[in-house]
C-alpha cells in the first residue's frame, strides 16, 4: 500500500510549556484522534498519531474545516538540549498520512 499525504491544516501558535499546537483546519478537511499525522516546515519534522484534541478548552473526538484545535504534540526529547530544535513553529504545516 503506497503512502498518501493530504496537507490539512496549518499550525497557528505553539504552547510551549504544555506542548499543545493551535492547528487551523483547512476548509473541506477534517482532523480526528486517531489520524496519522506530520507537522512538517523548514526546521520541523513531526510524525504522530493524534491523541488528544480540544476546542475552547474542552475535549473533542473531531474538528471539521475552519475550526481551530488544540492539538497535544509529543516532541521527542533530545539529549543535552533544555528545549528541542525541532517544535511546531507558525506556518508548520499539518498533513494526515494514510496507507503507512
Amino acid at each position: 500500500m503506497s503512502r498518501e499525504e493530504i496537507q490539512i491544516g496549518v499550525i497557528t501558535d505553539f504552547f510551549r510549556k504544555i506542548n499543545v499546537a493551535a492547528v487551523k483546519v483547512h476548509s473541506g478537511q477534517a482532523l480526528k484522534v486517531s489520524d496519522r499525522i506530520c507537522i512538517r516546515g523548514p526546521h520541523t519534522y513531526i510524525e504522530q498519531t493524534v491523541e488528544s484534541l480540544e476546542v475552547d478548552h474542552q475535549p473533542v473526538t473531531e474538528v471539521g474545516g475552519g475550526s481551530e484545535v488544540g492539538l497535544l504534540v509529543t516532541i521527542p526529547e533530545m539529549e543535552g538540549e533544555d528545549w528541542p530544535a525541532n517544535v511546531p513553529r507558525s506556518g508548520n504545516a499539518v498533513v494526515r498520512i494514510r496507507g503507512v
